[in-house]
């Protein structure tokens, strides 16, 4: 039994179609790619303000846990006194807290930057910019 043999299209055959602008046609695709880009680099900013935000708040929960540590242990080292007698006046407190604020102001620390994603894409868009305007030459 022979099957007989299917007619296949062949591999060789080429369609071309006719582009009235090719010009015009590449421009568009340019600058389309050039709105995805943006779209994209818009998006990493906000994966690493999440990444540093998701830290900040990893970071300030340690720090509690710390504070309420030692908070218990300084408590527990601490005599036993009257409320009454360790009130400062209202002036003093004020001071104190404006310090205290002054203080943390100056030691507030500066993230290190990582933009490696988002540097591929501002590389890739002013790659796109620079076809474009060699197009509107």
């Amino acid at each position: 039994m022979k099957m007989a043999k299917k007619e296949q299209p062949q591999e060789d055959e080429s369609y071309f179609v006719a582009i009235k602008s090719p010009l015009e046609v590449r421009k568009q695709l340019l600058e389309s790619s050039k709105n995805s880009i943006h779209c994209l680099q818009n998006y990493q900013r906000i994966l690493l303000i999440r990444q540093k935000k998701q830290k900040e708040i990893a970071d300030m929960k340690e720090s509690v846990k710390e504070l309420i540590y030692l908070n218990k242990k300084l408590n527990e080292k601490l005599p036993k006194y009257k409320v009454e007698l360790m009130q400062e006046p209202k002036e003093e407190k004020l001071e104190v807290k404006n310090l205290k604020a002054k203080k943390s102001v100056k030691q507030a620390k500066t993230p290190a930057r990582e933009k490696t994603e988002l540097e591929k894409l501002e590389d890739s868009l002013s790659s796109i910019e620079n076809k474009l305007q060699n197009l509107n030459k």
